[in-house]
């Protein structure tokens, strides 16, 4: 198989994906609680992974959630007030903690006064991601973190390093929820209660170690049929997405929807092998 012929399977598989998807999950659902929105990088550049946006379209993407009613709260917020109809409240979340949110997101937020909840990598913080296979971006610095949080947005976990929580022994897991917990409160001087697991991977074992840890609250992948009582459900955005297509994934959901469908699919490619080191403590039978 030619190089050329990988590129391109590559770039197809999304839809394909979609395509597949589309024939068991597209059907439309009701919606029981705020809309939930995850995002990774905000950039510009192209890169040889889905989880970035543009900062044009993302600048599309509010102005109309602002043109037809919306507001974004944080997780919390939205935790604490569910009701779905308040009015039109919306969720935001950025996984990882990248700097690219400091630089283009937190800007549009700050000028229509929305809060958003960001999830850094409390041990990668103004460092490049070299937990990942993919080229690395760098991460939020300390200063930036606290400057988040004394605007009006929320802080929560998103471990110490982005292992696969799954494949832990106990103890490990237990340091990466703990340690993220307490570096990340050490520097906002405030209590870090929610979490994103890294690549949307949780079993029973690691949500009752969060539950431990003192977590309360977190974000879990819509369209999935397992969800523990306290997580919040978030449509992935995708570089491919146009404004569009988020909104048909997220609030329109049409009965038949090639949008919904990828929505559905795409977190399943971040199991794979690219998307993550195979590091020294993995275990496969845990």
């Amino acid at each position: 198989m030619t190089a050329a012929t990988i590129i391109l399977l590559v770039l197809l598989a999304p839809l394909l994906a979609g395509i597949l998807a589309l024939v068991f999950f597209g059907a439309k659902k009701k919606r029981t609680m705020p809309v939930g929105l995850l995002l990774h990088a905000i950039s510009e550049k192209s890169a040889p992974h889905c989880s970035y946006y543009s900062p044009k379209k993302f600048t599309a993407l509010l102005d109309r959630l602002a043109g037809n009613g919306f507001i974004l709260v944080t997780l919390g917020e939205a935790l604490r007030r569910p009701d779905p109809d308040r009015p039109k409240a919306a969720v935001m979340c950025f996984d990882d903690g990248f700097e690219s949110f400091y630089r283009f997101a937190l800007p549009q937020l700050q000028n229509r006064n929305w809060k958003a909840t960001v999830f850094p990598v409390a041990g990668f913080l103004g460092k490049p991601s070299t937990w990942d296979t993919l080229p690395p971006q760098i991460h939020l610095t300390k200063e930036q973190v606290k400057e988040i949080l004394s605007l009006g947005h929320e802080i929560g976990s998103h471990t110490m390093t982005h292992p696969n929580l799954t494949l832990l022994s106990d103890a490990d897991l237990s340091a990466e929820l703990s340690q993220s917990k307490k570096i990340l409160e050490d520097i906002t001087g405030r209590p870090v209660t929610s979490l994103s697991f890294p690549f949307g991977q949780w079993n029973r074992r690691v949500w009752n170690k969060a539950l431990e840890a003192g977590y309360t609250a977190a974000t879990s992948y819509a369209g999935s049929a397992k969800r523990g009582k306290g997580m919040f459900p978030l449509w992935g955005i995708y570089s491919f997405d146009s404004v569009q297509d988020v909104w048909d994934r997220a609030i329109d959901q049409p009965a038949v929807s090639n949008a919904v469908a990828q929505g559905i699919v795409m977190p399943h490619f971040a199991k794979g092998t690219p998307m993550w080191k195979f590091r020294k403590g993995y275990g496969l039978l845990r």
